[in-house]
């Protein structure tokens, strides 16, 4: 357990604590260590008296974390994190709309709202296709990465192309896909 000291989270977490044990059974208050009597008074003290209690050091207040959700947490907001950051990467690389879409689930608009708010110009229409031995190489870079999530692939094949727009090595590619 973590002590706490702090006279503030102290006492949101005392009025925290009485709002929530109100309705809690009586293995819930023994598992934190307060009684029924206790939990009565502690609903009885006015806001100067809850604010007198959290200040005293007597009183140990701590918190304790699960581990393994702890841990199971930080790998999600970790997941979150590197999925905007590939979002916001290939926003500025000048994705398509219709590739933000079908990666990220971004409908249109806010692909358009990402693009001014990161400062990305794009002009609208088909892009310009590079010849057709440059487009022959995207389709064997294409083919040889081998992680099957799309938004890994087309990162991967951008890093192969960095010369040309995400949008371009799209176009690309779907016209390979539909010839084969």
């Amino acid at each position: 357990m973590l002590p706490l000291h702090d006279t503030q989270v102290r006492l949101v977490l005392l009025g925290h604590v009485t709002t929530r044990l109100a309705e809690a059974r009586p293995d819930e208050l023994d598992a934190v260590g307060i009684g029924n009597d206790q939990l009565d008074r502690l609903r009885q003290l006015s806001a100067l008296d809850l604010n007198r209690l959290a200040a005293m050091r007597t009183l140990t207040i701590g918190i304790s974390l699960d581990g393994e959700a702890l841990q199971a947490g930080l790998r999600a907001v970790a997941l979150v994190k590197e999925a905007k950051a590939l979002e916001a990467y290939f926003i500025r690389q000048g994705a398509s709309t219709r590739l933000m879409s079908a990666l990220f689930k971004i409908r249109r608009k806010l692909t358009l709202k990402l693009r001014r708010d990161l400062g990305v110009c794009r002009p609208s229409g088909r892009v310009p296709l590079p010849d057709f031995a440059t487009r022959e190489r995207i389709h064997r870079v294409w083919r040889s990465i081998a992680d099957p999530a799309p938004r890994v692939r087309y990162y991967q094949l951008h890093q192969a192309f960095l010369h040309l727009p995400i949008a371009v090595l799209e176009v690309v590619v779907r016209d390979f896909e539909e010839d084969t």
